[in-house]
Parts: C-alpha cells; sequence; structure tokens
C-alpha cells in the first residue's frame, strides 16, 4: 500500500507559464518557505492575430530543453498557464448545476470572434455573490480547443503528468498573493486595482479583499507609439477608469520591456498608493528568492504568472482549470495533505487509485464479514428450528394431558363477587357489633361460622336493652333466625374479686346485671366470666386467651376488648 500512496508523494508541482515578449517559462516552488528552488526560460513566439502559439514544434522543443536542464523527473505534476483568449464574466440562477453552466459559458464564449471558427474549452468558477441572493456570478475562461488538445499531447510525449491548463489573469493574481505584497488589503478586505500591461493591451482587474469583482481589457498597440506617448496614452485611456472605481491601492504590473511600471507609476494622476511591480528587463530583482536558475540573469523578469502556475492552490483560491472535469488528466482539484510527515499531492490519479484500493478493502472486509454472518445466522437458524420442535413436542404434551379440553379463562370479579355474596350476613353482622350495640350492653362472646351460624353472649343491666340489642340483629340479618336463647341474673355474682365484670359501672337505678345469649345454632361457649369467678387467681380473659389456639375449625371465642366508647360512652370490658 505504501509503495502505492507512493506513487503520488509529489513535493513540488512544474510551473509552466508561456508570456509573449518573455518567453517560456519553467518554475519550481518549495511550497514551505515560497522560495523559487528552480528556474528556466527559452524563447517561444506567440501570434497576437490568432491567440495561440505560433509553432508547437519550437513550444516541444524548449520545454524539453527546460526539463532536461533543469532535472525535472518524469511524471512530475505539470500545471500550464497560457496567455489570455477570452475572459468574462456570467451570472446565473443559484440552482442550475455544473452541466447548465457550462452550457450557458459555451452559449457566450461562442460569441467572440475566435471561437466562430473554433469550439472553446472553459474553466470556470464561482466568485462573491452579489446582493441579489437567487443569483450567482461566474467568472470563467475560454481557449480554442486545439489548442488545449496539443498542449495535452506535448506534455504527455514529454512524460510529465498534466495538472492543467490556465489562463495568465488568474494565474497572475495569485502570483502577487505569493510576493506578500497584498497580505494587508485581503486581511481588510480592502478594495484594490491591478493594471496588468502586456503588449498590446493593458488589462484591470477590480478587487475586494480576495474576490474578483469586475474585470475590463483596453486594447492598446503600445509599439505604434513613441516611449513617451506610450505611458501618456495608458495614462489617459485609465484615468477614467481608475476614477470610476473605489480603491484604496493600486498595483501596476508590467509584462513587457517597451513600459517600466516604476516610470508609470509616477505618471499616474492617482490620488491612492500605487506599487510597481517590473516582470521585464527594468526589473531589478526577482519576486521571490530564487535558489537554482538555468540562468540567473533571467530571474529577475520571472513573471507572476509562472509563480501562480507552480503554486495554483492557497488562501487566494481563484482558480479557472480548463481541465478540471477532464478524467485524462491527472488532477482535477489540487492539495497537499501531510501524511504521516511527509506532503502528499492530491490529484485525480491519486483519488482514482485511492478510491479503487478502499473499494477492494471495503469488498473484502465486507465479504469476510459477510461470509461470519452467514455462517452465524446458519447456526442460530438451527438453534431456532430445534426450540420450534421442542416446542411443538410439549404443546402436543399439554393437549394430551388436558383431554383437548379448551382452556377456561378465570375471571376474577366474578369470583369475588360470589365470596362477597356467600359473606353477606357475616359481614352485617359485624357491622351490627359495631355500631347498633345499646348503651348498657356488653358483649363478652362472639361466633359466627360460613356466615349463617350466629352465637353471641353478653351481659346488660336491663332486659330493655337486650331486646333493643336482639331487635337491632335482627333488623340487620331477617332471615337468620336468631332466637334469644338464654337470659340470666348475674348481679350476686359481681364482686371486687371479679375483675371480668367489676370494672361496670352500673344504673343508679337498678343494681341489677343479666347475661344473655342470642343465637341460631347450638353452641357450647367456655363462660370465661365464670372460670374467672370460680378461680379468683386466675384472670378469666387470659384463660380465654388460651382457647384462641384452637383449630380454626372449631368455636370461635372473640373477647371484646372495648365497646365501642364513641357509640356506648362505657368504659372497656377487661
Amino acid at each position: 500500500m505504501l509503495n502505492f500512496l507512493s506513487q503520488s508523494n509529489q513535493k513540488q508541482i512544474v510551473g509552466i507559464a508561456l508570456n509573449p515578449g518573455v518567453g517560456l517559462e519553467v518554475a519550481i516552488l518549495d511550497k514551505t518557505n515560497s522560495t523559487v528552488i528552480n528556474y528556466g526560460r527559452r524563447k517561444v513566439d506567440y501570434n497576437f492575430s490568432t491567440r495561440e502559439i505560433q509553432d508547437y514544434v519550437q513550444f516541444k522543443t524548449a520545454l524539453v530543453e527546460l526539463i532536461d536542464a533543469m532535472k525535472i523527473p518524469p511524471k512530475s505534476l505539470t500545471y500550464v498557464v497560457l496567455p489570455n483568449v477570452y475572459f468574462d464574466f456570467i451570472e446565473v440562477p443559484t440552482v442550475v448545476t455544473s452541466a447548465e453552466i457550462k452550457t450557458a459559458i459555451l452559449s457566450k464564449a461562442e460569441e467572440f470572434y475566435i471561437f466562430k471558427r473554433e469550439e472553446p474549452i472553459s474553466g470556470w468558477c464561482q466568485i462573491s455573490s452579489q446582493e441579489n441572493t437567487s443569483q450567482k456570478r461566474i467568472v470563467y475562461s475560454s481557449f480554442q480547443k486545439s489548442t488545449i488538445e496539443e498542449i495535452k499531447e506535448i506534455i504527455s510525449d514529454i512524460g510529465l503528468q498534466l495538472a492543467g491548463i490556465e489562463t495568465a489573469h488568474s494565474a497572475t493574481l495569485r502570483g502577487l498573493y505569493l510576493t506578500g505584497q497584498i497580505d494587508d488589503v485581503i486581511l481588510e478586505n480592502a478594495p484594490w486595482t491591478v493594471m496588468l500591461i502586456g503588449t498590446n493591451s493593458y488589462t484591470l482587474f477590480q478587487m475586494e479583499g480576495g474576490n474578483l469583482v469586475d474585470y475590463s481589457e483596453v486594447p492598446l498597440a503600445i509599439k505604434s507609439f513613441s516611449t513617451e506617448e506610450a505611458y501618456q496614452a495608458i495614462v489617459s485611456s485609465s484615468s477614467q477608469l481608475l476614477n470610476n472605481r473605489s480603491s484604496d491601492k493600486l498595483y501596476i504590473i508590467s509584462q513587457t520591456d517597451d513600459i517600466c511600471a516604476e516610470v508609470l507609476k509616477r505618471q499616474m494622476q492617482y490620488d491612492k498608493e500605487i506599487y510597481a511591480i517590473d516582470s521585464n528587463k527594468f526589473s531589478k530583482k526577482p519576486p521571490l528568492e530564487v535558489v537554482a536558475a538555468n540562468d540567473f540573469s533571467k530571474t529577475n523578469s520571472m513573471t507572476l504568472s509562472v509563480l501562480g502556475a507552480a503554486h495554483i492552490k492557497s488562501n487566494f483560491n481563484l482558480i479557472l482549470n480548463v481541465l478540471a472535469d477532464d478524467p485524462s488528466a491527472s488532477m482535477g482539484v489540487y492539495f497537499t495533505a501531510n501524511i504521516l510527515g511527509t506532503p502528499i499531492d492530491i490529484t485525480n490519479d491519486f483519488i482514482l487509485k485511492t478510491s479503487i484500493l478502499l473499494s477492494v478493502t471495503f469488498f473484502v472486509i465486507f465479504g469476510g464479514l459477510a461470509g461470519i454472518c452467514a455462517a452465524v445466522d446458519g447456526k442460530e437458524q438451527a438453534r431456532i428450528s430445534d426450540l420450534s420442535s421442542q416446542i411443538q413436542t410439549i404443546d402436543a404434551q399439554i393437549l394430551a394431558e388436558t383431554d383437548g379440553k379448551s382452556k377456561q379463562e378465570i375471571d376474577m370479579n366474578t369470583i369475588i363477587d360470589e365470596i362477597a355474596a356467600m359473606n353477606v350476613t357475616a359481614i352485617n353482622f359485624y357491622d351490627s357489633i359495631a355500631t347498633d350495640i345499646p348503651k348498657n350492653v356488653w358483649l363478652t362472646q362472639y361466633y359466627n361460622k360460613a356466615g349463617d351460624k350466629i352465637a353471641v353472649r353478653g351481659v346488660a343491666q336491663s332486659i330493655v336493652d337486650i331486646y333493643e340489642y336482639y331487635k337491632n340483629l335482627r333488623i340487620v340479618s331477617p332471615t337468620s333466625n336468631i332466637k334469644l336463647t338464654e337470659l340470666k341474673v348475674i348481679t350476686e355474682d359481681l364482686s371486687q374479686s371479679n375483675k371480668y365484670l367489676s370494672d361496670i359501672e352500673l344504673s343508679k337505678d337498678t343494681e341489677r346485671l343479666y347475661s344473655f345469649e342470642i343465637a341460631n345454632t347450638q353452641i357450647e361457649f367456655e363462660n370465661a366470666t365464670k372460670e374467672g369467678t370460680r378461680n379468683p387467681n386466675n384472670n378469666g380473659q387470659e384463660n380465654y386467651m388460651q382457647s384462641l389456639q384452637q383449630d380454626e375449625n372449631e368455636i370461635v371465642k372473640v373477647p371484646l376488648q372495648n365497646n365501642i366508647e364513641n357509640t356506648s360512652g362505657m368504659k372497656p370490658v377487661k
């Protein structure tokens, strides 16, 4: 894998620029410190009338000589910059696709006289959007398709990898950025202007920060004027254009030996700061430091466009590569990634190979995982099938045990209602004990079994009270068939030693006390009162509590600890 990736490990890109009046330039940049590692130049003619290279054989020969002299290795990434042919803007709706943008550019470029006889090929990018958010502004550059095909073939024959082809206009602006002279205006997003002077015209670029706002090209046959007349012609024709633009700074770049940028700067009638940059015989030093050169005497006139070609990806991202979508080119969008401390140039070719490698790796891993999952799934399916078989066997056994009878649902509400109905009589009697006891009646024993067998024993101060209590019980449960089965006078049994009855406070009207029994069944009570009377040392209630240990099916004796004080007003019976 490392060998595979190393094929795209390029530390530099070879920048090639053709400029009329300067010639064919080749430069290699060290992108880490913005220095020119190597530079060379050869003479190549350019046809201004047809706007193409005059002789492609001459171009190829000069390029081969430079590649050999500079010892540029084969398969090096190469980016070519050509003189501008057609440069313009177009506004399109924000929703249009790339294909629709290309169609719109082609339709407009075909109006130019060069493309009336030859098909154009264009590179474009979107620039800063205007206030109208429904439109986006596109800047583009177009060349003759035949020129592009010739360049591609020459680069391929030499053994280099073609990264792209672009106009000198955008490459020059990028080169100016590399020199560091426009850092402040970009940082402040201030307006500034570039005047690029060529052999037969000059061009004005209106900038705002790092964005291209406007462009105009003024034809001017500089060689037809005398030296002084040429300066005056540029000053007079540009004054109105410059005054119509709001700029903080003006950068004059001359790429012709007929105009010195420093001399023109002194003659310009412009009240803003002016910077002069000469890429011609008047230049005193190169725009960047040069480490090695084929001919150091030519480095002073190095153009900014060759710098822009050698470093196409920077913070000043104005790239009009006509091969951005060309699969035959080795690079569409270019940048350098630092992988494990090694700078790697990311190209279309690199991305394609890496994508293939990742795809193969993915499918191998996915295929392996799919195989493992299939094996696990097979085992789980077998286990599920075995469990299903066991469940069917158990269901068959249950069906055989129940003899095919269907399961019955249990209705808990019905069961609760039935139990409540069976115990309604007992519940009624329980309620009567709590609420219907007359004032001078005290209960000593109570028995109730299955709700319909009732027996109550107690004492009272009068027969009327006993009858009142008996009547209350009959009202509560009229179908119980209860009777008054026993009535005795027990006043003579009262004594200070009888603790069971000693706390009963008798009315002043009578000193008598009656015991009674109301029942509808024969119950053999153990008379706790009498037991307590016979044995003064034995508490009757204590004997009674021992009887509670009997089985629940035996007679249940309930000693009443109080007489419902809120109802009777009497003290509790002990």
